[in-house]
């Protein structure tokens, strides 16, 4: 695909055309693609401003089915030689798309450009594998614990009460177990049903890794580069999950449940704590119950939001960012082109735009002084949050390592396995599968 990309204009104008590949699968990301045309559009003006006797083209696909029918689409064009020349993924792609040769670094691009000096220098982090940037930040976010204030209401906790819920949690005064102490109380006054008083996601996904580090867990060692699995967190983790549904806090049916079936159930009242995402703020607000009763004026006062909470009292609250990238693909034949579109659209009003609608998380600095922004309740509340983020590892064999984690929490929300089993039966997996890959302490 990169490689048919020179149109010729009948007075002799070259029109280069870029394709981009993007995914919400939120609808309220659309602006991961339709700011590219936009930006596409200002750098024409400056192309004709310089005398260029070319311009360039976006032509953008956006994808909201699901990330694995996305990164199933990457892969087959990736080993197709058929890739578009941007693609937009997580940061956690990186390293195996560097590895496979797909992706290439953008530093000997990036230094020509100055607009990426204004990327929050902690993001770089986030897009640097083996030393080298291989992609430039398009968003980032935090996931939050959202709590019904309606239903904690019901529990009898004064407004004072559940206002100063966030602070509580920042400051290690509410944990884990205060959470299920609310929640057991919650099932017992008939105030949620039994197993909606707390929910995770229901599939596969980054956010578990929040209980591994309010374990104290770490996932990759920072010299090396080499994956950690730490039984002593991983227990804990396990323990916790297992403790929320033997106490009929949450359900042990949780996982498998479909995307629309979460997110109606939770933004319809009928749970009282849930880990999500800072974007689901205005997927609620656009695309479900809340859309219909109110929009974010519903949801500002039916719901409150917090750092996920401390496993011990006194202990720090976590949340976890996923940043997303655009990345320039090995078979790009304008790969310095694509950069500079990349420049363009890397400007506090694209990623205000972006940020505003989508409720993820800018990534300049310049764009949080923008008056829009600092009039922005939810992206102002939030923002702290990132001073409590961590990340998944970034690692070509993180996916490996994601699924024996995962089915290691399957068995123990389903009760077919102990939280000291589950551990073992993980290390065991991954030392098979990984061998000294791995690092199982």
């Amino acid at each position: 695909m990169a490689a048919a990309s020179v149109l010729s204009l009948a007075l002799g104008q070259q029109v280069i055309t870029l394709q981009a590949w993007t995914i919400g699968p939120e609808d309220a990301s659309r602006t991961r693609a339709t700011n590219l045309v936009a930006a596409a559009e200002e750098l024409n003006r400056a192309l004709e401003a310089q005398g260029a006797a070319y311009r360039v083209r976006v032509e953008t696909s956006f994808e909201t089915t699901s990330w694995d029918n996305y990164h199933r689409r990457l892969l087959l064009a990736f080993q197709s030689g058929q890739a578009p020349d941007i693609v937009q993924t997580t940061h956690v792609d990186i390293g195996a798309y560097a590895e496979g040769g797909y992706i290439v670094p953008l530093d000997e691009y990036l230094r020509r450009y100055p607009s990426f000096a204004e990327v929050i220098p902690e993001l770089w982090k986030a897009v640097t594998y083996r030393g080298k940037r291989y992609g430039v930040p398009q968003d980032t976010e935090a996931r939050p614990l959202y709590f019904n204030k309606t239903l904690l209401a019901k529990l009898g906790w004064s407004r004072t009460q559940i206002e100063g819920l966030p602070q509580a949690i920042r400051e290690g005064r509410f944990t884990w177990e205060d959470l299920i102490r609310v929640g057991q109380e919650a099932v017992q006054k008939g105030v949620v049903r039994p197993g909606y008083a707390y929910w995770h996601r229901p599939v596969n996904g980054p956010d578990f890794y929040q209980f591994y580090y309010a374990c104290g867990g770490v996932l990759q060692d920072p010299q090396s580069g080499k994956l950690v699995l730490e039984r002593e967190a991983l227990g804990c983790m396990y323990g916790l999950l297992a403790r929320l549904v033997q106490t009929g806090v949450m359900t042990k049916s949780l996982l498998g449940t479909t995307w629309d079936n979460w997110h109606n159930a939770v933004s319809s009242g009928q749970v009282l704590f849930a880990s999500a995402g800072t974007w689901t703020w205005a997927q609620w607000a656009t695309q479900y119950y809340a859309k219909d009763h109110g929009g974010y004026d519903y949801l500002w006062r039916t719901f409150g939001f917090a750092l996920q909470p401390a496993v011990n009292p006194g202990g720090r609250p976590v949340t976890l960012s996923q940043p997303q990238a655009y990345l320039v693909t090995a078979a790009s034949r304008n790969k310095d082109l694509a950069v500079r579109l990349l420049s363009v659209v890397t400007q506090p009003k694209y990623d205000a735009k972006h940020a505003l609608g989508s409720a993820h998380l800018p990534i300049l600095r310049t764009t949080y002084v923008l008056p829009e922004v600092r009039q922005d309740r939810f992206l102002q509340s939030v923002r702290y949050m990132l001073d409590y983020t961590t990340y998944q590892a970034m690692s070509p064999d993180w996916g490996v390592y994601a699924d024996a984690v995962f089915r290691g929490i399957s068995a123990v929300e389903s009760g077919q396995l102990a939280p000291e089993a589950a551990v073992e039966l993980v290390a065991r997996d991954l030392t098979a599968k990984l061998g000294n890959k791995v690092d199982v302490r």
